[in-house]
């Protein structure tokens, strides 16, 4: 019997095919069979999104050191990081369970947070970073430093182990190129990375802004 199991390669393939079918959708030619598709689509969103928070919930509650397991395995990522469940309010709702019990300091207030040092960073190099439940790529490229967030426009595949060319960071999935100076993807102006500030300090630090 054939193995169900794909591996990581052939799973990112899968997924990227999928995304890719889904965007031809707008191209049907006929607006009831697009709309049918486009309603089928979101029925089978809800039905998964609705399981899924249902498990990641008592996954997190009853078996949190599981959490940095399915973060590391790239096909669990993936799926739950398409649902927003590794970012969304659920954690925040375990967490204010143990704020009543033991106090917690990741009160949603703007402020700065070190992540690293500009001169120690390699040229050309995304590294990624967690923060308060915003997973965030610093990138280093001609000398400058950007925070940009670890998505790829407004789909939830994340841009680990994107590279980065002339200034230009490259999704893994899909191959689009966007500018990290300001955003944009470089083919389509109606697509944006969202970007975190930063500063870099005197000796080098950096400090990324959060909840600004």
């Amino acid at each position: 019997m054939e193995s169900i199991f794909l591996s990581d390669t052939d799973y990112e393939q899968l997924a990227s095919q999928t995304e890719d079918l889904i965007a031809k959708i707008d191209d049907l030619p006929y607006p009831k069979v697009k709309d049918d598709v486009q309603e089928l689509l979101q029925n089978f969103d809800m039905l998964h999104r609705e399981a899924l928070t249902r498990l990641f919930k008592e996954i997190i509650i009853s078996f949190p050191a599981l959490q940095t397991k399915m973060e590391n395995d790239k096909a669990v990522h993936l799926l739950f990081s398409l649902y927003d469940l590794f970012q969304n309010d659920i954690q925040n709702d375990v967490l204010s369970r143990e704020e009543l019990l033991h106090g917690n300091g990741n009160d949603k207030y703007p402020r700065w947070i070190p992540v690293g040092n500009a001169n120690e960073l390699k040229e050309n190099t995304a590294y990624k970073y967690a923060e308060e439940g915003e997973v965030v790529l610093i990138c280093k490229t001609d000398g400058n430093i950007y925070a940009v967030k670890n998505c790829c426009g407004n789909t939830a595949l994340p841009l680990d182990g994107a590279a980065i060319e002339k200034g230009y960071l490259i999704c893994p999935w899909h191959g689009c190129a966007y500018n990290l100076s300001d955003g944009f993807m470089e083919t389509n102006r109606m697509k944006q990375l969202i970007k975190y500030p930063v500063t870099i300090g005197d000796n080098g630090e950096i400090r990324l802004g959060l909840n600004m």
